[in-house]
């Protein structure tokens, strides 16, 4: 988004409030600075020059989750969250928490094998007395063989099709099994499957912390890769990732990707789990923020779990709303993310399911950490989990 634009957009804010309904932040701190409204506001003063850019007002501008359930509720049609990957781009100097996290991502973005090497051996030897000294939450061990790093190229005799995967950094480094999961559904269907070898960052975390130009260059060089591969979807198990690519994508490069599907999308249109079965079993489904608000994907997932022969789908009270995790958002504002997850585990748990589905491994890194920190007893499975088991026992 140009300057001209950025500032026609804050614009047209007319102060109504009807984002603010819906905003995670406001409705736990019920603070007008810390709402989508006064965010708006506030950067509309910085761009007058009536606001200086100082510390406390960045504070306000990052605390926002970027959950996107403002996006769709403003009458003027604002796009709230890209106001704020803007507002971050200009305040980015003056937010003292993400200097060091900054100057991390920079170096680390075009050699994240290496980075995540690294961060290995340090989790195994610092892990374990931070976390119980209270200065880390729950971390999934870092996987010592990434999943790109396992094979490129799945072929297969059937032949249905060419599928790529775009794993995401959380997939390749914490949660391996999800890509080995989906690559089985892929294969037992007759689809051949490609994992990109050179995939970059979606590009999330650079936008998250206001550095625009790096996001861009990851951007374009994903681009480039997904033009060299012939097929017919390029699946994601991030609905992060899958939103920046689909939706962001365009503002950073011009260029728009339009076979990127999220996994659920993947198994609805490909008519993937027909005819499934599993074990009696009684769930309940967390809706994650960028699949619901920010690609609007809700009821998909629902079809999926509701068709899958021994499934009971119990819903739980505000499925929808976030679960406080929203990427860096839970290590920066703990207090908040803490108050907001706790909300999604009460309700969770009065449901008496005995799994809790979701279908983003964000999600289930911050459910996890909320289930042991409240010593709760249910599973958590991202939804290509629970079609693998269905499929394959």
């Amino acid at each position: 988004m140009n300057e001209a634009n950025y500032f026609k957009e804050l614009s047209k804010c007319v102060r109504c409030g009807a984002c603010k309904s819906l905003c995670p932040t406001y409705l736990s701190a019920l603070d007008e600075t810390m709402g989508a409204r006064g965010r708006v506001a506030m950067l509309g003063e910085l761009g007058m020059k009536r606001l200086a850019p100082t510390g406390r007002l960045a504070e306000k501008i990052f605390s926002c989750m970027l959950c996107g359930a403002c996006k769709d509720l403003c009458p003027a049609g604002i796009n709230i969250p890209e106001i704020i990957y803007q507002g971050r781009n200009a305040l980015k100097n003056s937010y003292r928490k993400g200097r060091v996290l900054r100057t991390a991502l920079k170096l680390s973005m075009s050699r994240l094998d290496n980075a995540f090497a690294v961060m290995r051996v340090c989790q195994k030897v610092f892990y374990r007395p931070l976390h119980k000294a209270g200065f880390l939450g729950y971390v999934p061990e870092i996987t010592s063989m990434p999943f790109r790093k396992t094979i490129q190229v799945y072929k297969n005799m059937k032949k249905t099709g060419r599928i790529a995967l775009f794993t995401g950094c959380s997939v390749n480094y914490f949660y391996p099994e999800l890509g080995n999961a989906l690559s089985g559904i892929l294969l037992s269907k007759g689809y051949e499957v490609v994992v990109f070898k050179g995939e970059l960052c979606c590009g999330a975390p650079m936008r998250s912390m206001g550095l625009e130009q790096e996001a861009s260059r990851l951007a374009e060089k994903n681009i480039e890769l997904f033009s060299k591969v012939r097929a017919e979807a390029i699946i994601s198990l991030c609905p992060t990732c899958t939103m920046v690519i689909r939706e962001q994508y365009p503002f950073l490069t011009g260029d728009t990707i339009m076979n990127i599907l999220d996994v659920n999308e993947f198994f609805i249109e490909y008519d993937i789990t027909a005819g499934l079965e599993i074990d009696p079993a009684v769930v309940t489904y967390h809706d994650p923020c960028h699949l619901n608000y920010g690609i609007g994907i809700k009821d998909k997932p629902r079809h999926i779990l509701k068709n899958i022969k021994g499934i009971e789908l119990v819903e739980m009270r505000h499925a929808d709303e976030c679960c406080g995790f929203a990427g860096l958002f839970s290590r920066h504002f703990r207090k908040i993310s803490g108050d907001i997850g706790r909300r999604k585990i009460d309700n969770i748990l009065n449901t008496s399911a005995e799994t809790v589905v979701t279908s983003c491994p964000g999600c289930m890194m911050q459910l996890e950490s909320l289930r042991r920190e409240t010593k709760s007893d249910f599973d958590i499975k991202h939804m290509v989990e629970v079609v693998d088991e269905a499929m394959h026992g």
